[in-house]
């Protein structure tokens, strides 16, 4: 049997060993370069410079000689060929098709693109001592195929594919074909079909299916260092007359529950690991692996008969003697897809055959490394793993990039940039090479002593920069950076486009452009509000109107440019009568349910009755028999109804877009209904018939009448947490029989208006800083009119206005708790006008500085609303609120509820 070492390899196999740069001795016979970007001025007819690049592969290929590399940089749309190879090296000058390291960014590698799936990424054919290194292809079926060719080299590729038999096929009369150091993931594996001395090794075989390397009738093959991770197939299998075939220093693990793609539901069948046909168990080597099967499966079919065990086969056929079986997870922290041995691998670790056949370096560059804290239990102490990827104390390493001249890694050609490559290492190892190929077809940059090194682009394009770091150990490890934008000279000019909405946002999406990075943005909204930088770009108006937006930019080059546009901004009626400051909200109940109404006084604008977006009631708007609603703070309209003889509350927002904890809350969006009288509310209050409330701070009082008798329970908004019902006739010491109710709040007080069964009008008072209720007869001090249906209440400071309705008019008395006095009561229907037809009505006001009461009442199934002027001294006549342009038409008002917010 003849065996190839590391030693004795080809010129084509020593390259590799070397890795990825191009060698100088290469370089000086002349390098073809192949770049499609758009700005790399390619052509086909060219010379294949820097200057004027190949556009496609295939006509470098056509004209490559010997010792000749075809650098072929990476493209933002891949290559979209088929590569047919028909020109030949030499042993010492192979032509070599170079494109980017292997690594766990694929950006550094050009990738080939297929117009159907039956075309191949490359195709070898008759042709001797030739390279394919470096390339990703997820398309082709037979992604690289050679056959009747010699000294063929497939290296450091990247294949995913997920269809077809073969990923690399080996044909025909080939012999010394090398298929080492390529990712296999998800993809079909590799095919070797009656060729000669066929080396495959230290390839990742990541979940391939059906089988990871397929041998047939092909004598001297050799199957060594490659790791075979969760095949939906078998693993390896020599069939036929595969004459003297070695399968050495493999990791072959079927299946393992923490890490495995496939199971036996989605794979055909549990075939073993390894599989050795009669004809090729004669002069066949199996030594050195790890070989974990399926449960219950066997590991290794030799000359038809099938072993459970690495030890039955050992026993049976005196093979295997240095195989063990290993489940491993592989190591998902050390960069997936590649699956890298974790430390507790130890079998898999410094255990190899230091002589097996292959190519001296793993799939990522770096030679046998020793492990401090394994034993070396292979031959001679080697220190060589089993496997693809040998265990190193270098993980994953990264490169940083910055201008010459500025921050950023963009820029106008002439563009020079510096790249600064690190890597962790877990062994305290220090690097020792630093080796950076700046993607633009130049030579590699190597530095043994600094960590920074300098390059020059001369022309556009986008380029990715790889470094090999290689530490006291020899271990190595790939990075690749983020991309370097290099353009033509060029001004920078500011542009930007908008989105504008009907709820007054806007949407500032800058344009810009220049060669450089821009560093600053700011965008002047035209209205006093003016961002920055990494603030959003995107603002609320208080009104619709046009504004001037003005965007300013500055790029890393110092540059200013700016530019500005009038942008029209208009709102849905029905949104900006929302927006603050001053806003009234008018909650009825009609015959075709609960409506609601908006009216900014700050914009002179109303929008329409619409019908009540809470949604979830458990009782219909015909049950609805009173109604209030409560201005908490500013951003809240809250609505209690009482229905069934239970109260429903539910709330709408009246602040602009924003978080809640319940999640994104939009200006006017109204909650559920919830019972405040269950068990998730208040808690339970018998045959309610009237309700009121108001607001000290975040705290909502809510007042009802059960039974004749006034109960109060509190909402704490911060907690959102309802107190029980407390009895204020019991504490304030009110009569039984309260038909009507109203309430307002001075500072921390409540105060309570009581009508009684007896027509008498009463207040009670709660003091929550002394903590007491009292109360008193308003009619005993003051007198009342006649017949009084309704009442309805809010405060002006220190001032509690009681408004009563009785005769179909509205009267009015105010009760100074500053100076302790009431003033008798005031007829208002006769400076307003609708005598004796007002059924209905509700007085509203903002409090603090806002010296005016709004009362809006219900006529003949219309709303109205006047105005009490108190700085003026003076009130408005009725207005029609159902007219148009105001709330508009709707259905006979017979409730309704006020607030202004």
């Amino acid at each position: 049997m003849r065996l190839r070492h590391a030693t004795g390899l080809t010129a084509a196999a020593v390259t590799t060993v070397l890795g990825l740069p191009i060698p100088a001795a290469t370089a000086a016979v002349g390098v073809l370069i192949v770049n499609n970007n758009d700005t790399a001025h390619c052509s086909d007819t060219g010379g294949g410079t820097i200057a004027q690049p190949y556009c496609t592969i295939s006509a470098a290929a056509k004209v490559a000689e010997p010792g000749q590399t075809v650098r072929v940089l990476p493209s933002t749309s891949g290559y979209q060929e088929e590569v047919h190879i028909t020109r030949s090296g030499t042993a010492d000058r192979p032509i070599t098709f170079l494109g980017g390291p292997i690594s766990h960014d694929s950006s550094a590698q050009p990738t080939i693109r297929h117009k159907a799936a039956s075309e191949k990424a490359f195709v070898i054919s008759n042709v001797h001592d030739v390279v394919v290194r470096g390339f990703q292809d997820g398309e082709a079926t037979d992604a690289v195929t050679v056959s009747d060719s010699t000294g063929v080299v497939v290296d450091q590729n990247v294949f995913d594919a997920d269809s077809g038999s073969a990923t690399v096929r080996v044909s025909g009369a080939s012999d010394r074909v090398t298929v080492s150091r390529n990712l296999f993931l998800g993809s079909a594996g590799v095919v070797v079909e009656g060729a000669r001395a066929t080396l495959v090794t230290a390839n990742d075989f990541n979940s391939v299916m059906p089988t990871a390397i397929a041998v047939t009738d092909a004598p001297d093959t050799a199957i060594t260092n490659n790791t075979i991770a969760f095949p939906c197939g078998a693993g390896v299998v020599l069939g036929g007359a595969a004459t003297g075939g070695v399968v050495e220093n493999n990791v072959i693990t079927r299946h393992n529950a923490d890490n495995s793609r496939f199971d036996d539901r989605k794979c055909p069948s549990k075939l073993p690991p390894v599989t050795v046909s009669a004809g090729a168990a004669a002069s066949a080597k199996v030594d050195y692996n790890t070989v974990h099967p399926w449960p219950g499966a066997t590991s290794y079919d030799w000359a038809g008969t099938g072993y459970p065990t690495v030890a039955a086969f050992r026993t049976a056929t005196g093979q295997g003697q240095h195989d063990t079986d290993l489940d491993t997870a592989f190591d998902p922290s050390l960069n997936w897809p590649f699956n890298r041995l974790p430390d507790s691998a130890t079998a898999a670790i410094d255990s190899g055959d230091p002589d097996a056949p292959g190519v001296g370096t793993d799939l990522l560059g770096a030679g046998p490394v020793d492990h401090p804290t394994v034993g070396n239990t292979g031959p001679g102490g080697t220190t060589r793993d089993r496997g693809a990827i040998e265990r190193t104390g270098l993980r994953s390493g990264s490169v940083t990039l910055r201008g010459d001249q500025v921050r950023y890694p963009k820029g106008a050609a002439p563009f020079a940039v510096k790249a600064k490559a690190q890597a962790q290492s877990e062994w305290n190892s220090p690097l020792v090479s630093y080796s950076y190929d700046f993607g633009d077809g130049t030579d590699p940059v190597v530095s043994t002593s600094d960590a920074e090194v300098g390059h020059t682009y001369d022309r556009p394009g986008s380029y990715y920069v790889t470094a090999t770091l290689t530490d006291a150990r020899g271990e190595r490890v790939v990075a690749t950076s983020f991309p370097v934008k290099v353009s033509e000279p060029a001004d920078l000019v500011t542009d930007f486009t908008t989105e504008v909405d009907t709820k007054l946002n806007l949407h500032v999406v800058p344009a810009s452009t220049s060669p450089y990075a821009v560093t600053s943005t700011q965008v002047d909204f035209g209205d006093g509000t003016v961002l920055n930088n990494d603030q959003y770009n995107q603002h609320t108006y208080w009104q619709s109107g046009t504004y001037n937006v003005k965007v300013t930019v500055t790029d890393d080059a110092g540059r200013t440019a700016s530019r500005t546009k009038q942008v029209v901004v208009k709102a849905d009626p029905a949104y900006e009568v929302l927006l603050p400051v001053l806003r009234v909200q008018v909650v009825a109940r009609t015959s075709a349910g609960l409506v609601d109404a908006g009216n900014n006084l700050n914009r002179d604008l109303w929008a329409p009755f619409a019908p009540v977006g809470a949604t979830g009631a458990a009782f219909s708007p015909d049950q609805v028999t009173a109604l209030t609603t409560v201005n908490a703070r500013w951003d809240r309209l809250r609505t209690f109804v009482v229905a069934g003889g239970r109260i429903y509350g539910a709330d709408r927002s009246m602040a602009p877009f924003h978080f809640e904890a319940g999640g994104a809350v939009d200006l006017g969006q109204w909650s559920s209904w919830s019972e405040i009288t269950g068990a998730s509310g208040a808690g339970a209050l018998p045959n309610v018939t009237q309700v009121a409330g108001a607001v000290i701070g975040t705290t909502t009082h809510l007042v009802a009448v059960s039974n004749g008798r006034v109960y109060e329970a509190s909402h704490d908004r911060a907690a959102d947490r309802w107190s029980a019902w407390g009895d204020i006739t019991g504490e304030a010491r009110l009569p039984a029989g309260t038909s009507r109710i109203a309430v307002a709040t001075i500072g921390n007080a409540l105060h309570v208006a009581a009508l009684g069964s007896d027509g008498r009008v009463r207040i009670a008072d709660g003091d929550y800083t002394a903590g007491r209720w009292s109360s008193g007869d308003l009619s005993a001090a003051i007198g009342n009119p006649a017949g009084i249906t309704e009442l309805s209440a809010t405060a002006i400071g220190s001032k509690f206005h009681v408004l009563a309705l009785a005769g179909g008019n509205v009267h009015q008395a105010t009760g100074d708790y500053s100076a302790g006095t009431w003033t008798t009561w005031a007829d208002v229907s006769a400076v307003t006008g609708l005598p004796g037809a007002i059924t209905q009505l509700s007085a509203t006001t903002y409090g603090g500085s806002y010296n005016t009461l709004r009362l809006y009442a219900v006529s003949n199934g219309h709303v109205f609303n006047a105005n009490g002027d108190y700085t003026a001294g003076r009130w408005s006549t009725w207005a029609d609120v159902t007219a148009p342009g105001a709330g508009g038409a709707t259905a006979p008002v017979t409730l309704l509820s006020a607030a202004l917010l």
